[in-house]
C-alpha cells in the first residue's frame, strides 16, 4: 500500500448539490475520508490492524445525517467557531447583528454558516503526502457577518502518520474569522465503550469561565485543584462527574510554551488497552475539549449503533470563543487584505 488518492461522486437529494468525497490514504493503513459538504472530515480509519478496520472518529450510517449533521461531526466550523454570546458584536461603533442557531447566540457560523456550503475541492500529490483542497467564497452579510470571505481548507496526509490541516482566508472588510475543524475522536477498537476511559493530557493552565448558556464571561480559571487540570495525563472518567454535564471548556495554552516555536503540542490522547495515540500540535491560543455530552442515541454511527453520550470527544483548537465581546481576548478580527492563518496537526501513535 502507497501514497493514494481517490475520489467519488454521490448524488442525494438531501444535499444542494453533488458530493465529492476524497480518500486519502498512506502506506500503513492510515485512511482519511473527506467531503465537499462543509469540508468536512467523514472518517478516518486504520486498515489492516488486528484483522479488522478500526474507525478512529466517529461516522453517520445514514447519508441524511450528513445533510443535517446535528452533532457537527467533521465539519469546518465558521467563520467563527464556538458561541457568540447574543448573535451580535460592535464593530467601530457599529452593532453587527448575526443570525442565531443556540438560542439567543450564535454556534459555529451560524445555521448556514461554511459547515452547511458545498465548496470547491481538488487534490494534490506531495512527495511523501497527499492532501485535498477546499476553498469557499462566504459573501459579505453571509450569516450576518461583513465582508467578502475567501477560505481554503487543506487537509494534508502524510506518510508519518500525520494529518495536518491548513487555514487560509482573506477579507475585503474588517471580520472575524475563527476556524476550526470538529472531528469526534474515539481511538478504541471497541466504540461502544465511549471515551471516558480514555487518557487526555491538555498543556492548559487556564479555563474560559461560563455562564449558564456556555458564553464565556470573560474571566480566566486557573486549572489549579479544578477538575480541569490535565497538565498531567490522567482518565477523563476520573473528574468528570464533578461537572454535571461533562467538559464543553476552552482550554488555554500553558504561556511557557507561547515562544516554543510556532506549532505547540497542546494535546495528547492515549486509549489505554490498544496503546493508540493521539498527539495534536498547533498555531492557536487554545483548544476547546467537548466530551460528547450532547450525543443522545438518535442518530446511528456507521455499525449501525446508536450514538450515545461520551461516545466520542472533539478537542477543537481555534482562537478565544466570544472574543468579538470580550476586549482583553486576544482578538479574532482579520484587517482587510491581512491574511489569516491556523495551522493543526493530529500524529498519529502506536497505531
Amino acid at each position: 500500500m502507497a501514497l493514494s488518492i481517490s475520489t467519488q461522486q454521490l448524488t442525494h437529494s438531501a444535499f444542494p448539490a453533488p458530493l465529492q468525497l476524497i480518500t486519502l490514504t498512506n502506506s500503513h493503513g492510515l485512511e482519511v475520508v473527506l467531503s465537499n459538504y462543509g469540508a468536512s472530515i467523514w472518517s478516518v480509519k486504520l486498515y489492516g490492524k488486528e484483522d479488522k478496520t478500526i474507525d478512529l472518529s466517529l461516522s453517520y450510517q445514514n447519508i441524511q445525517d450528513w445533510a443535517i449533521n446535528p452533532y457537527y461531526f467533521g465539519i469546518t466550523a465558521g467563520r467563527v467557531a464556538n458561541r457568540i454570546g447574543g448573535a451580535a458584536f460592535s464593530l467601530k461603533g457599529q452593532t453587527i447583528v448575526l443570525t442565531p442557531n443556540e438560542g439567543n447566540n450564535q454556534l459555529h457560523g451560524g445555521p448556514q454558516g461554511l459547515s452547511h456550503c458545498i465548496w470547491q475541492c481538488e487534490t494534490e500529490q506531495y512527495s511523501d503526502a497527499v492532501a485535498a483542497i477546499f476553498r469557499i467564497q462566504s459573501p459579505d452579510g453571509d450569516q450576518g457577518y461583513p465582508g467578502n470571505l475567501s477560505v481554503k481548507v487543506e487537509y494534508r496526509l502524510s506518510e508519518s502518520n500525520e494529518l495536518t490541516l491548513i487555514y487560509d482566508a482573506l477579507s475585503d472588510q474588517t471580520t472575524p474569522v475563527c476556524l476550526t475543524n470538529h472531528a469526534y475522536w474515539n481511538l478504541a477498537s471497541d466504540k461502544q465503550n465511549g471515551i471516558l476511559n480514555h487518557n487526555l493530557q491538555l498543556n492548559a493552565s487556564h479555563v474560559l469561565a461560563l455562564n449558564t448558556e456556555q458564553i464565556p464571561t470573560g474571566e480566566l480559571i486557573l486549572v489549579d485543584d479544578t477538575p480541569f487540570d490535565f497538565r498531567q495525563i490522567k482518565p477523563i472518567s476520573q473528574d468528570i462527574h464533578k461537572l454535571g454535564n461533562g467538559y464543553d471548556h476552552y482550554f488555554v495554552m500553558a504561556k511557557d510554551l507561547d515562544n516554543t516555536s510556532s506549532l505547540k503540542t497542546i494535546a495528547t490522547l492515549i486509549e489505554p488497552i490498544s496503546g493508540r495515540e493521539m498527539e495534536i500540535s498547533t498555531t492557536e491560543l487554545g483548544v476547546q475539549f467537548y466530551s460528547g455530552n450532547f450525543l443522545d442515541s438518535t442518530r446511528l454511527d456507521n455499525n449501525g449503533k446508536p450514538l450515545n453520550q461520551y461516545q466520542g470527544l472533539c478537542l477543537e483548537t481555534h482562537g478565544y470563543p466570544n472574543a468579538v465581546n470580550i476586549d482583553h481576548f486576544p482578538s479574532v478580527m482579520l484587517e482587510p487584505n491581512k491574511r489569516y492563518k491556523q495551522i493543526t496537526v493530529h500524529k498519529f501513535k502506536n497505531i
